[in-house]
């Protein structure tokens, strides 16, 4: 019986520090929240790559490894 081989999908995501053009329509305006950014024209939604609050990072940097 043969399965299927699933393959990771690459998921685009909103870089905080860089441009960055929408998937969908290629433009770069972005109405920017706290968890995602949606595009200007086209309305696609994208989540931001540092999705975390600062006292969150402060919390994981108190962290040992």
């Amino acid at each position: 019986m043969e399965r299927p081989v699933l393959m990771p999908t690459r998921v685009p995501l909103y870089a905080l520090h860089g441009r960055n053009s929408c998937p969908s329509c290629g433009a770069s305006q972005w109405f920017v929240g706290r968890i995602i950014a949606e595009c200007a024209c086209c309305g696609d939604a994208l989540p931001i790559n540092h999705a975390i609050r600062p006292t969150q990072m402060t919390a994981l940097r108190n962290i040992a490894a």
